[in-house]
């Protein structure tokens, strides 16, 4: 997508983050804020999508069909993608569509066409007759996957290393970072100019996210991985006080905003492991942002609702 459109901040800027815990355990945070790549198209999704939309282009594609659920970061990117670039879009959205959802009025907005079906189809995507009957319906659509993982996926968060290392000039011995289906973990394995380990914070209950990142690597750098499964804060999408006040208060001395259900989560654990010494004293940290900071509005949605109700 680069050359495209000129707004896109790539490389993503470099921020180092002080306060007293970190300098009493003298570790060096910086973050890597993918999250300021694009008012629209950020973080890991503006990597993910960057070869994909590449590929629609090159390939004629006149319109691109994926899935998500309601407030899903990868709907809202691929609606923003495809509106910067002239394809149609079609999201494949698991059960009933809520117009007030900023998440669906964002992709509505973006010219994205929302198809609801059952959730029993959702999970079966390709294999599920209702899906299909979707799908053939229009001519010759460029298909992403749910979340966007695939090897064209993996190839644009692979570029991420290339930028940390000359950012940081030495390669941080961690790079951490907030995982879901896994696909941008897998991204960073797969680069040969990894040097750091990298931790990735499950942001859903999960016995299977290592092994499901290492398969999308196909077992690169596998000795690098550390996986770590003790924040998800009751599952995915769930959240409490104790991490909502832990943003709150994150965001109000650093400036830098993080979501509830990924960053937030992964932010929070990662403190928690600095209290508790599990990196060295001198270590260099690398925290990558991957943005999906509409999340926000979709809490506030959440919130709304629930004080209605």
């Amino acid at each position: 997508m680069d050359g495209i459109n000129t707004s896109f901040l790539i490389p993503s800027p470099m921020e180092q983050i002080e306060n007293e815990l970190l300098g009493n355990k003298n570790i060096t945070l910086f973050v890597k804020r993918d999250d300021l790549i694009h008012p629209w198209l950020s973080g890991n999704k503006y990597r993910k999508l960057k070869y994909n939309i590449a590929q629609a282009k090159d390939h004629n594609k006149k319109m691109v069909i994926t899935f998500g659920g309601a407030f899903s970061n990868h709907l809202y990117a691929t609606a923003a993608a495809c509106s910067l670039y002239g394809l149609q879009s079609i999201g494949i959205i698991r059960g009933d569509i809520d117009s007030d959802n900023p998440t669906i009025k964002f992709c509505m907005a973006r010219g994205m066409k929302l198809i609801p079906v059952s959730r029993s189809s959702f999970r079966l995507k390709h294999e599920s007759k209702e899906i299909q009957d979707i799908v053939s319906t229009y001519y010759d659509p460029y298909v992403i996957p749910e979340g966007g993982t695939n090897s064209f996926a993996l190839k644009g968060v692979e570029e991420l290393i290339h930028e940390i290392n000359q950012q940081i000039l030495l390669s941080p011995d961690y790079i951490i970072l907030a995982s879901g289906t896994g696909g941008t973990t897998a991204g960073l394995l797969t680069s040969d100019e990894l040097r750091s380990k990298v931790i990735s914070f499950s942001a859903l209950k999960s016995d299977h996210l290592t092994e499901e990142i290492l398969r999308l690597a196909g077992n690169k750098n596998n000795q690098l991985l550390t996986v770590i499964s003790d924040y998800h804060f009751g599952g995915y999408g769930k959240w409490n006080n104790e991490l909502l006040n832990f943003i709150t208060e994150f965001e109000d001395s650093t400036g830098v905003l993080l979501d509830h259900v990924y960053n937030g989560k992964a932010m929070y654990g990662l403190y928690d492991m600095i209290r508790n010494d599990f990196f060295a004293k001198g270590s260099t940290l690398c925290y990558l942002h991957t943005g999906g900071l509409q999340g926000k509005s979709g809490l506030a949605y959440m919130k709304m609702k629930k004080r209605v109700k």
